[in-house]
């Protein structure tokens, strides 16, 4: 298995309907900007997971690995590079609206990486997470 980690970037027709999104859609002039940052593993070519954040909030907007590419530290990973990139972006404050459903595998996971609950709800089934200032997100600096 060839795991790396990469930049994602964005092909010419995405880059105009952002252009052209951007007077009324701050996410697409915040992506325009650079301050969303994307982060993708890829396996062989394949994506099998990824992670994307903006500096501006300081929001994990998204993060997704492929089914028969969990349980390798690839989430870890992904989240703790977008992390460190929010970061030297300025963001002081990182966060993310998470389940809250203790029987979802993302409940625990968060958690296990030292994100903690604001008491902020973004819905009856998602509470915000905080990561502390001095929490990089990787617990574990030898997981690949």
């Amino acid at each position: 298995m060839g795991l790396e980690s990469r930049q994602t970037t964005l092909i010419d027709a995405d880059i105009r309907k952002l252009q052209a999104a951007t007077s009324e859609d701050s996410f697409a002039a915040d992506v325009l900007s650079g301050r969303v940052k994307f982060r993708e593993c890829v396996d062989d070519g394949r994506v099998a997971g990824h992670c994307i954040g903006n500096s501006r909030t300081g929001e994990i907007i998204g993060l997704s690995v492929d089914h028969d590419h969990r349980r390798q530290g690839i989430a870890r990973k992904l989240l703790s590079l977008v992390v460190e990139l929010l970061r030297a972006d300025g963001a002081r404050r990182i966060w993310l609206a998470a389940p809250s459903d203790s029987a979802l595998p993302a409940h625990h996971f968060y958690r296990a990486q030292g994100w903690r609950q604001t008491g902020e709800e973004r819905s009856t089934d998602e509470v915000i997470l905080e990561l502390p200032l001095d929490n990089g997100g990787d617990r574990t600096a030898t997981d690949a």
